[in-house]
């Protein structure tokens, strides 16, 4: 259930200043009474998972097999009864794509972070832990080091999670390619923690 948060009113105020200056403002009111559920299993306002690592797996398994239906949703050219031409998705699937770039994040960051529990008998707290992680790893396990996950780890992260929260270039091509990358990376993960 993904919950929303509900417009409740919006109230101007005035301020002013000690030295004479006046400013007129808006406050927006949100009634956010009930919580997303988000995709990331993580207890609210904690860095824990709310699931142990076996079922972490397995989401991170079913979230990437859901990605490809949304990425073919995301080549939808039409909006609003027109169709449009554009090479690399139209804007009738631009939440479908972010929606796909989203999924892509969270099962990098899950997947990232059962290998690093694994491997260091740790979760990390963010992204910057996850690449201080990885590269620890590499440091200490050569046979790791071969796979470059560090490496890939940030180069599939910049594209994903920039398309997530920042709303960048919206190119379906790219993310298709992106989704690839991070198959293979879930694949090779697997191949790590099963030894």
């Amino acid at each position: 259930m993904l919950a929303t948060a509900k417009f409740v009113g919006c109230r101007w105020f005035f301020v002013a200043a000690d030295d004479g200056r006046t400013a007129w403002g808006t406050s927006i009111i949100l009634n956010i009474v009930n919580r997303p559920d988000f995709l990331v299993n993580k207890k609210l306002n904690t860095q824990e998972y709310s699931m142990g690592m076996a079922e972490l797996w397995k989401n991170s398994e079913k979230l990437l097999s859901e990605i490809p239906v949304l990425l073919k949703a995301a080549e939808n050219t039409s909006y609003e009864g027109r169709t449009y031409t554009y090479a690399r998705g139209g804007p009738g699937g631009v939440l479908p794509f972010r929606e796909a770039a989203e999924k892509s994040w969270v099962v990098l960051s899950q997947v990232t972070d059962i290998m690093v529990e694994h491997l260091l008998h740790k979760v990390p707290k963010g992204s910057y832990e996850r690449r201080l992680a990885l590269r620890e790893i590499e440091a200490k396990m050569p046979e790791v080091a071969s796979k470059h996950f560090y490496d890939r780890y940030g180069a599939i992260s910049n594209y994903v999670r920039n398309n997530q929260n920042y709303y960048s270039s919206m190119d379906l091509e790219m993310l298709r390619y992106e989704v690839t990358r991070l198959g293979l990376y879930v694949a090779d993960v697997k191949s790590v923690i099963s030894k």
